[in-house]
């Protein structure tokens, strides 16, 4: 086991990773915690440790037993610490090897937004938040894409003006345009949470991608976007996204407005 380095001198505070007279890792305590809640107290001490980058990804906690000893609590109130930060997405054990300090992404960062967004925030909510987003992914983009992106992003503009020429629906084409354009960015967290918005608006921007008229003013929509892009113009990039994006929302909603009007005539037909 791994254990973490001693230090030279001895604090009644949180402080450097500490190893006891007997060799074992420990770590240092401000007090003993209250037995009116155990486990919440523990994670609180061990949580404060990351805060301040005092335990970093790929550090090994002391063993259970240890924890035990210094916290003054049971085995069983340590356990349940440790799987409540494992719940948490702070540490992970590995069989035979302990429990280390997760390594996160973005990616971490997914499913609390997604359950976040499903839990009462409106539409116009997640699309003002993409119109928010996706601009400034657009400006990074033009800073930083690589010439072969834009070869990519010139090929997939011209398979979806091949596929809305045909009548053949290019949903796939206008996502992957969005998705290499993000990747062009360099910033995975803002893409990770894009790609959240994305998934909630999904289905109604399909809907919404249906007729030839959208179809061609996605298609104009993209070659601006594109065009600042080949200029590496991060203002210009900026400015079409964000046009893009109001167009795009405004065009959802009013789509869902409208449907709702039919279901209510509907309804008040058969009254």
């Amino acid at each position: 086991m791994t254990a973490f380095p001693p230090i030279d001198r001895v604090s009644a505070f949180w402080s450097d990773h500490l190893t006891n007279l007997c060799g074992e890792a420990t770590l240092a305590v401000i007090e003993p915690v209250r037995r009116s809640r155990l486990y919440q107290d523990i994670v609180s001490q061990i949580q404060s440790l990351f805060d301040k980058g005092e335990l970093r990804p790929g550090d090994q906690l002391p063993p259970e037993r240890a924890l035990a000893e210094q916290f003054q609590v049971s085995r069983a109130s340590v356990r349940e610490a440790l799987r409540s930060l494992e719940l948490l997405g702070v540490v992970e054990t590995r069989a035979g090897g302990g429990t280390f300090v997760r390594r996160t992404g973005p990616e971490d960062l997914a499913r609390p937004l997604s359950n976040l967004i499903a839990r009462g925030h409106t539409l116009t909510d997640v699309i003002e938040v993409r119109g928010l987003i996706e601009p400034a992914i657009a400006a990074s983009a033009a800073r930083r894409i690589r010439p072969e992106e834009l070869v990519e992003l010139r090929a997939i503009l011209e398979q979806q003006a091949a596929r809305v020429a045909a009548g053949e629906s290019y949903a796939e084409e206008d996502t992957r345009f969005h998705e290499l354009i993000g990747q062009a960015a360099r910033n995975e967290l803002l893409v990770t949470m894009l790609g959240v918005i994305w998934d909630v608006l999904r289905s109604s921007r399909e809907q919404w991608l249906q007729t030839n008229q959208r179809a061609h003013s996605s298609i104009d929509a993209h070659q601006r976007i594109l065009a600042a892009l080949e200029s590496h113009d991060a203002d210009a990039a900026r400015s079409a996204a964000a046009d893009h994006i109001r167009a795009v929302g405004e065009g959802i909603l009013k789509l869902i407005a409208d449907k709702q009007d039919t279901k209510s005539v509907t309804a008040a037909g058969r009254a």
